[in-house]
Parts: C-alpha cells; structure tokens; sequence
C-alpha cells in the first residue's frame, strides 16, 4: 500500500504557523483495547488535488478537532476544514476547550460535511443512559445528513459513568423490533423520560447500537445504580440489544447484582413486553460476543454465573481474569456455571487457563467451537495462581475431539499436581504413544509457544494434523536433566549428575536428533509424499545447540510450502545464536523468509 511520505516539517510541527498540516491520532483508541476500530485499511484515493504532508496512523489519516480548537478556536477547525476535508478518514471530537460551547462547537463540526470519513469519535461527560439535546443532534447528523456519505461507524465515549457505544451505520434490525422498542419506550416514561426527542433517540439507538464497552472501576453509590440501570436496559430488553458487550474491571459481585437487578425487575419495567420474563434465566437474545476482563473468578459465594441457559444465543465468549497475587483459585474451580448447559450456538471461547478436568467438560458442552485460546495475563504463564493440572495429552484430546476447531492457541505452560517431570520435551510424544482416533483437517493454527516439543513430537502431531498452517512450539531445554541421570543422582544425592546421562533419555526422543528420528522422519515423508503437509508459517521460541545440526534441514524439508521461520529469543546470548542461524538458513534456502522476533 503507497501511503505519502511524512515531510520533516510534519514530523516536527511548528506550532506558530496555521497552515502545518498536522493530524493527531486521539488517545481514545490508545486507552480501549476492548473493541477493535476497524479502521479502513485502503490507500487513500487519487484526486486532482496533491495530498498534503499529515500525521497518519495505521495508514489512515486522523483530524483531532480538539487539537484545532485549543490552537484557535472554532474557525481555525473551519480553516484546516477546508484543506484536509477529502483526506481525512477518521474524525475525533476529543480534548475540547473547557470555556467552548461544547454541544453547540460539536454539531458546528459534524455539520461542516467530511465526504471522506468512514468513522467517527465523540467525547462528551453525563451520568445517564439517556442522551441531551447536543447528542441527539449528533446523533441525527452522523446518521440522517449527507454529512458523512461514507460513514461505516461511529463511536460516543461517555467519560460519566465510563461507557463507550459503538453505533454501527448498517447493522440490521428488524420492524418488529424496532416496534418492540418503541412500545417498551412508551410505557416507562419515570424511567427513560420519553419525550418526543428522546424516544427518537432511543429508537435510533435500538437500530444502530451494535458494541458497549462498560468499566466497573471507582464505583460510588450514583454511578453503581447508573451502570446497573444500562446494563439492565442492555441485558432484559430490546432497547439497547447491543451485539457486544464488555465489561471491564468486573467482579463476580457485580455480575451477581446485575442478573439480581434482572431477576427482580428492581426498575420497574413492563414486563409484559420484554423479551425476558421474570422467573426464567433466558436474557440478552440480541448479544453475540460478550467480554469479560475479571478482577476474580471465585469468591466465598460462587464462581463465575454465566451460563448457556442465561445467554443462548452467544458465539463469542471471552474472559481475561488477572489473578490477586494472594488469592489463588482453589483446586477443582470449574468456572462457575460455565459448564452447567450445553452452547449451541459458541463458536469462540477464551479462557485465562484451563487443567485436565476442564477437556472432558469443554468438548461435551461447547462441541461447535471453532476458535479456542487459553491465554494467562502476561507474567501469569506459569500458572501457579491455577493449582489444577494441564498436561499435554489433554491438549491433544482438544485438537483431536473438537471436530470443528480451526483455531488453537495455548499460552500459558503445562502444569503438573504431582512433582513436574524431569524432562517436559517428551510430553506430546508421550501422549500420541496411542494414536487419536482420528485426523483433524480443518484446525488451521497450532500455537503453543509455552509447550516444549522436540522435532519428533512436532511431526508427530502434524500426522495427525494435516491441515496445519501456522505453527507455534518452544524447544526442548538443553539443560534439562534426563530420567537416569535423576535417577542415578537420587541413589547419590552428594555426587554430581553423570556427564554421561545427563543427556535425554533415548527411549522416546527427547532433543533434536534423538533415538528413532530418522524413522519418524521417513514415516512422515511417505505419508506425505503424494501431497505434501500445508505448513506454511512457523515460530520457535528458545534455543537448542542441536539448531546447528543437519537435522534442522532435514526438518525443513519436509514442509514443502513453508516460507516463513521466524525464532523467539529467550536471552541476549541464545539471541546470538540465533542471529548466525538465520544467517545460515537464509543462505540454504534464499525463499524462506527467516526472522527474530
């Protein structure tokens, strides 16, 4: 993609002139991860007029009004206006002047007309779900004004009580619920205000509503009951039916007294007409994918109380949970209710770890999964904070019993209850001693950068994987210490290990070159040879010597369509290592593309 080169000018901004193009990139997008602003990814178009030099980011060019505002007022916007109006792709509202007519400087911005821009990001401070005269103008001109003739998105960050609304300008809703809507709307004038104004508002809002970010953090008596207020009009009816919710800095007593809000109809809402009916846990029928990023998962009343019987229509379920340095998870934690019904409908699920018990649970109550991540917060990949097991035969029994999976992803180490093996490298060997009971074609990505796996192990489980695109593994520690080694120093605790054995043990095929790799090697090139595996990308973390050997291109060759071998650094002295190595590989094979992350 050609995008204009940055000027030196634009990369060093002088503030005294007006007429320095510069762009700013909105902190908005800095501080949510939650939702990803899928920002148009296409060159910028060819026009009579030569682009000038601006700031972009990820490729697309970004006017920060509040920038112009504190540099000149409202007709220093209209000015800059004028020259970047067919460039601009992204408008942000942020960081207005305080002594600005906020609401009135806002409308006169959206009004000036950007042709160009596919997405928009409004900032504004209330305590309500309920908008102001300001939003729902603003609201009218992003959505009904030929304002913005290509716009796809546009998102409104209220700073009070910490709500971000994603409204999608093409999602589809139906007349009967935009009537469903309308009728609740009608009938609860003490709670929503409904005014002329308003209920517009809030039809629009039934129509274009598609993503809710929520943070639970620094939650005082009003804001408690303003955020249990939205996430009950979220959650219970048709209002709001948002595909995605996130719920940040969540605590399992919050998730608790939302569904107790629900269950009581603590506000009043006509029930005749929701489409959740007190007495039954069946709500959200509009959400999708729902994001939890948990300060807890288990607390002295109960897990985790999300279940299929409360969201059936979910396909995306995704909880991050970093765990309190003194309050580890007990053994035996089964994520509250998660296992309790079976998921017709999830299609992804990523958990914060995951131990042997969970396998058997997962693929009888989410047999449809397609993508499946266990990913620990960083620094947390060691999972002690998670007393349960993680071994490698259960890793198998996922990739081989989840019919449909296409998408594995494994961050975290295996785990051991009983006293770790001296040797992890052996573990998936070990584990495909029996083979599955079947190949899995479709899963695409293998990554398991955490799990240690020798040459053997890895075309071992190819065999059985011969769909496999992308792959991730961590080597074999060179220095760990091989079963007679251990064993010989535990008959001599005071004697050093024997040089001789402290080498893997030969029995499996514990390093790189290890007993029966010539046989697996030739095994896997013959059940290969009519067509050859599809591996395509590759990453390795760590470093072995046995790098170095001729069994690194033997390993290679097998993979006929591989054109990318990227290796992850554990320390500064295995990263020279692996600087010469690359070196050597890129000279053997000049198509392979070798890298160092």
């Amino acid at each position: 993609m050609h995008m204009p080169e940055l000027s030196q000018d634009a990369l060093s901004p002088d503030t005294s002139s007006l007429h320095q193009a510069r762009l700013f990139r909105h902190t908005s997008l800095l501080r949510d991860r939650n939702l990803s602003f899928n920002v148009a990814k296409e060159g910028v178009a060819s026009t009579s007029t030569p682009m000038p030099d601006m700031y972009v980011e990820n490729c697309v060019p970004v006017f920060e009004v509040g920038y112009w505002m504190n540099f000149g007022n409202f007709s220093s916007v209209r000015q800059q206006h004028e020259m970047y109006k067919d460039h601009v792709r992204t408008l942000s509202v942020w960081n207005l002047p305080v002594e600005s007519a906020y609401g009135a400087d806002v409308a006169a911005c959206l009004n000036l007309g950007w042709p160009n821009a596919t997405h928009v990001s409004l900032e504004y401070s209330t305590w309500e779900p309920e908008p102001n005269k300001y939003s729902i103008a603003w609201h009218k001109v992003l959505c009904e004004s030929s304002a913005f003739p290509k716009l796809v998105d546009y998102r409104v960050w209220q700073m009070l009580p910490a709500r971000l609304e994603v409204f999608s300008i093409h999602k589809f809703k139906t007349v009967q619920e935009r009537n469903q809507a309308t009728d609740i709307i009608a009938q609860v004038p003490e709670l929503l205000a409904p005014t002329p104004a308003v209920q517009q508002f809030y039809e629009h809002r039934c129509r274009y509503l598609e993503h809710v970010v929520m943070s639970m953090d620094s939650m005082n008596k009003a804001e408690t009951y303003t955020k249990y207020k939205y996430l009950t009009l979220a959650l219970a009816t048709p209002v709001l039916a948002p595909r995605t919710l996130t719920i940040v800095n969540c605590r399992l007593k919050h998730i608790r007294a939302i569904f107790n809000c629900i269950d009581r109809n603590a506000l009043g809402l006509p029930t005749t007409q929701l489409q959740y009916q007190p007495g039954t846990l069946e709500l959200g029928r509009g959400l999708q994918h729902l994001h939890l990023k948990m300060t807890s998962l288990y607390d002295e009343l109960t897990g985790l109380p999300i279940s299929a019987a409360r969201f059936p229509d979910l396909t995306s379920l995704i909880i991050e949970h970093s765990p309190a340095l003194d309050n580890s998870l007990p053994d035996g934690e089964k994520f509250g209710q998660l296992w309790e019904t079976r998921w017709a409908a999830m299609k992804r699920l990523q958990l914060p770890f995951f131990s042997d018990q969970h396998a058997a649970l997962l693929v009888k109550f989410m047999p449809n999964l397609e993508i499946l991540s266990i990913i620990p917060a960083p620094g947390f990949e060691a999972g002690d904070e998670y007393p349960d097991a993680l071994g490698a035969s259960t890793v198998i029994k996922l990739v081989t019993q989840l019919q449909t999976l296409r998408h594995f992803e494994l961050r975290s180490m295996l785990r051991f209850k009983a006293k770790k093996p001296i040797n992890l490298g052996d573990q998936v060997a070990l584990s495909l001693k029996r083979p599955p009971a079947g190949s899995r074609p479709d899963l695409k990505l293998f990554a398991a950068p955490c799990m240690h796996m020798d040459f053997v192990s890895v075309i071992k489980l190819l065999t059985y994987l011969p769909g496999v695109e992308q792959l991730e593994f961590q080597l074999p520690d060179p220095h760990a210490v091989s079963p007679a080694a251990a064993a010989a120093a535990a008959k001599s605790p005071t004697s050093p290990l024997p040089t001789e054995t402290s080498r893997y043990s030969p029995a499996i095929a514990h390093n790189l070159e290890g007993y029966n790799w010539a046989d697996e090697k030739k095994k896997f090139a013959e059940y290969y040879a009519a067509k050859p595996h599809p591996l395509q990308s590759m990453i390795v973390t760590g470093y072995h010597p046995d790098l170095h050997s001729a069994a690194v291109t033997d390993f290679l060759a097998l993979f006929k369509d591989l054109d990318s071998l990227a290796f992850t650094s554990i320390n500064r002295e295995d990263h020279e290592n692996i600087d010469q190595l690359a070196g050597v590989l890129t000279a053997l094979n000049p198509d392979l593309d070798v890298a160092i992350i």
